[in-house]
């Protein structure tokens, strides 16, 4: 048996369609009976994972360190911690102190785990803590335990929170967003649709599904080299899941692009990508020495896409050899004045080079990426007149 304790028993309940009343059990537990309390973290095994690994800068020796605030500063929690135990959670009432709040004793037995929803860090700063002060094994922590069934449930409860309270972060929203689709494309918790899944939040669940598919296509130039949420950065790795979604899902505003089946989308910037890798070998090859597929590079051929699409349909071809077709304009010469000088000249390799390329190249901003993609788009025009 993890232990008893005492607890007050609160019934709350919403009006979303499909919601039942949840009972939410207030306590306070020691540290020592929450230390192997688990988080459940996102991975590319485990899809249904809504957390990242505890943030190290979280935990250092300087200002702003919850160990150095327990150590040196306040040191208090006012807080409670959010743990969802799974399995059997024992419960009984003592006395009733209105209709909807109990007094009571929660039971939780050794074969039930429990989940950190909220609060991973403040228990993590605790446990490290506690090597210099063992004492603290005995820190009280108020906790709010709740006994969901369904681990889907848990990461709703996590979106809420941190979504409302505080910001999650970026690389997990859109894999969070993936799943509340999935569940309402299932005809599962309608009232997400309404109140979480606006239409940028779909975006968003769509563009991570296109991430996927694009780790997963062989066509893909990055099958198999995409760095997911949560992994180390290896040497094969060419792009973060994140970075590609980001900028994927600004480009689902298009309407054209918005009515397209996501399987047929997917495959089209599939293709894409692997034309790009043709005009941009080395590139790909030794990607720490150019910015193509950094930032920079990621945004301004991602947001070219729909300028791309748009002629090739026009042409009636969506294909490889007529994405080839414009996409080597960029690295003609148009020498013109319509053109600022750095988009005058070939945007070839030696262009999206750090060593070499013009300082554009390595733009960081939304600002500088659109400037980017209106003068690839105006060079794409001068070239084409050109032949004409």
């Amino acid at each position: 048996m993890v232990g008893s304790y005492p607890c007050l028993r609160i019934r709350q309940w919403g009006y979303g369609k499909g919601v039942k009343p949840t009972y939410i059990y207030v306590t306070s537990m020691p540290l020592r009976e929450l230390q192997n309390a688990d988080i459940d973290r996102w991975s590319r095994d485990n899809r249904y994972g809504y957390q990242r690994a505890p943030l190290e800068a979280r935990f250092g020796t300087g200002r702003g360190s919850i160990v150095t605030y327990l150590l040196e500063e306040l040191g208090t929690f006012p807080t409670s911690v959010l743990i969802n135990v799974r399995g059997i959670l024992d419960y009984k009432s003592k006395a009733k102190i209105s209709d909807e709040i109990e007094l009571g004793e929660v039971t939780i037995p050794k074969d039930s785990k429990m989940i950190i929803i909220d609060g991973q860090h403040r228990i993590e700063a605790l446990k490290r803590a506690y090597r210099k002060k063992p004492e603290l094994e005995n820190y009280p922590i108020p906790v709010s335990l709740m006994n969901l069934e369904d681990k889907f449930d848990e990461m709703v409860h996590f979106y809420i929170v941190n979504s409302r309270q505080k910001s999650i972060p970026t690389d997990l929203v859109y894999r969070q967003l993936q799943i509340f689709s999935e569940k309402i494309a299932l005809g599962e918790r309608e009232w997400l649709k309404s109140v979480i899944l606006g239409p940028e939040e779909r975006r968003r669940a769509l563009s991570a599904y296109i991430v996927d598919f694009l780790e997963e296509n062989p066509v893909s130039p990055f099958c198999g080299r995409i760095q997911y949420v949560g992994e180390e950065r290896e040497e094969h790795h060419l792009v973060k899941d994140f970075v590609l979604a980001r900028f994927i899902s600004k480009i689902l505003r298009e309407k054209a692009l918005s009515g397209l089946d996501p399987n047929a989308l997917a495959d089209l910037l599939s293709e894409y990508w692997a034309t790009i890798k043709e005009l941009y070998p080395t590139c790909f090859e030794r990607p720490a020495g150019y910015t193509l597929l950094k930032t920079t590079g990621i945004a301004s051929f991602t947001y070219l896409f729909p300028t791309i699409f748009a002629y090739c349909a026009r042409d009636g071809a969506l294909t490889k050899q007529k994405f080839k077709y414009y996409l080597s304009m960029l690295q003609e010469e148009t020498d013109v004045k319509d053109l600022p000088p750095e988009f005058r000249i070939p945007i070839d390799e030696e262009w999206w080079s750090t060593a070499h390329g013009p300082s554009i190249a390595r733009g960081t901003s939304e600002a500088m990426f659109n400037d980017i993609v209106t003068n690839m788009t105006k060079k794409i025009e001068i070239a084409l007149r050109a032949k004409k």
